[in-house]
């Protein structure tokens, strides 16, 4: 009689049961979960206008609170945005009140809001901080947030690896194994001695990606001391590959491993490899892809991206010395560090169904634009502007003008002073290119202006109100050229 062949898919069934992650955890959270809910918000962000690739309408996320004598929220800085926006923060205990942003990174993944202490009906709870230099593979931690918008839903996981490369551009991240979804962007993340470590930014249904919290650490000191963050940049894509690949594919000399000796953060040992440079910025020209960038300012960097972000935060408005290997040969390379700070969008016009801004850095690394003129994120549909380029389904456009009735645009400001003479009725062209579209070429697009109900309007920030001035208005004075 043959053998059942039975036990043995059961068998491997059992052990696919046993590689599953934990539905629930080892360590025993029920009493910090009800002691950490008071830190824990709900957030809910409505925009209208739009800056660079955001969407308008309504989205939902979680942040937490970080500073409770001066009512500061932190949060993904893709939470905040970076446009005019309304923020309602709903808490624990069912009662909300409005929020403004009061300071968002320009690179990595996280931002703070403010709100009045006095419009809560209790008092504001912060969270402890804690380092992601402390965690270890393996570890558990907690996420309480408001995932696919249930309110304080929560989540257990483990670190699976401390030093992911999953930024825009670069930037260290915790790889867990929280099943999260949307909603859950800003989450605070908790180790067990219960301090805040991370905060949620990215992932899948199996896999989820943390910001350290040690990125907001800095800047929260400054922020709350109410001083200018400084954050320096030199315009230069980062990938991490293994040292393996560094040596046999790109030239690094074989006894820098024993040098870069094991991964500090109990994985594979990595090392920083330049994938590209955004157009316009110092790296251009400097650094090329496949270049090992090794060592900066005499610092070994290993793979240690965060460390690299702080020494060009300390060397704004100066070089920042980088030792490269390029094709096997070492060489340093001066590279000027700008700061990124001043590269925002502190100043926005809207005329004839299009909203119009400065190129960011995040634009030009988005679409690799080298171009200059003044950025058109969006139009109204069946608006003046709406033809000067193709939008998506979500109405955004990726239109540059570069041309206004012949007279080049290189800024804002210049695009003002082109269309300010323009009136109703007015037949006119500009120049444009079309980034939504596969030939972005420059093309010129005939006009037939309607600005009755599409004035002329021009807004700047105001760091003391935290909201934006229509320039012209009493007691606004006109933005500096």
């Amino acid at each position: 009689m043959p053998r059942s062949r039975c036990p043995l898919p059961m068998a491997l069934f059992v052990l696919a049961l046993s590689c599953l992650p934990r539905a629930h955890a080892a360590y025993d959270w029920t009493a910090d979960i009800e002691s950490y809910k008071p830190s824990v918000v709900n957030i809910e962000r409505s925009a209208e206008v739009v800056f660079d690739a955001e969407r308008q309408g309504t989205t939902y996320a979680t942040g937490f609170i970080v500073d409770a004598a001066a009512g500061i929220i932190a949060t993904n800085r893709h939470v905040t945005g970076t446009s005019p926006s309304y923020v309602k923060i709903n808490f624990y205990d069912g009662s909300f009140t409005e929020a403004r942003v009061l300071y968002y990174d320009p690179e990595q993944d996280f931002g703070f809001y403010q709100i009045d202490p006095a419009d809560v009906g209790f008092e504001l709870q912060a969270v402890a901080l804690g380092s992601w230099r402390e965690l270890a593979v393996g570890e558990e931690m907690l996420l309480i947030g408001n995932n696919e918008k249930e309110e304080y839903s929560i989540k257990y996981g483990t670190v699976t690896n401390l030093n992911v490369d999953k930024g825009t551009r670069y930037g260290s991240y915790i790889h867990s194994t929280f099943d999260r979804t949307g909603g859950s962007s800003g989450s605070p993340v908790w180790n067990t001695r219960g301090e805040v470590v991370a905060i949620h930014a990215s992932g899948t249904d199996t896999s989820s990606f943390e910001l350290p919290v040690d990125y907001l650490r800095t800047a929260l000191e400054v922020v709350a001391a109410g001083q200018d963050v400084v954050r320096g940049d030199i315009g230069v894509d980062l990938d991490l590959i293994s040292i393996g690949e560094a040596i046999r594919h790109y030239g690094l000399p074989a006894e820098k491993a024993a040098e870069i000796g094991p991964s500090q953060t109990g994985g594979t040992p990595h090392v920083m490899q330049v994938d590209g440079a955004i157009p316009t910025t110092p790296a251009v020209g400097l650094l090329r892809p496949g270049d090992i960038v090794y060592t900066a300012d005499g610092q070994l960097l290993r793979d240690d991206l965060y460390t690299f972000d702080r020494i060009l935060a300390g060397t704004v408005g100066g070089s920042v010395e980088l030792g490269v290997y390029r094709n096997g040969e070492k060489t340093d390379i001066s590279v000027p560090v700008y700061d990124l700070e001043g590269r925002k969008i502190r100043r926005f016009a809207r005329f004839a169904g299009g909203i119009f801004h400065d190129v960011s850095i995040g634009l030009r690394h988005l679409v690799h634009m080298e171009a200059v003129g003044v950025f058109m994120p969006f139009a109204v549909a069946g608006s003046t502007f709406s033809q000067a380029g193709y939008s998506d389904r979500q109405n955004n456009s990726k239109v540059l003008i570069t041309e206004v009735n012949g007279v080049p645009v290189h800024d804002l400001a210049e695009f003002v002073d082109a269309v300010a003479s323009i009136e109703g009725g007015q037949h006119s062209y500009v120049v444009a290119r079309d980034f939504n579209l596969f030939d972005s070429s420059p093309k010129p697009r005939s006009l037939t202006f309607n600005v009755q109900y599409g004035p002329l309007e021009v807004f700047r920030w105001n760091a003391e109100t935290l909201d934006w001035d229509k320039e012209g208005d009493a007691d606004v004075p006109d933005a500096a050229e």
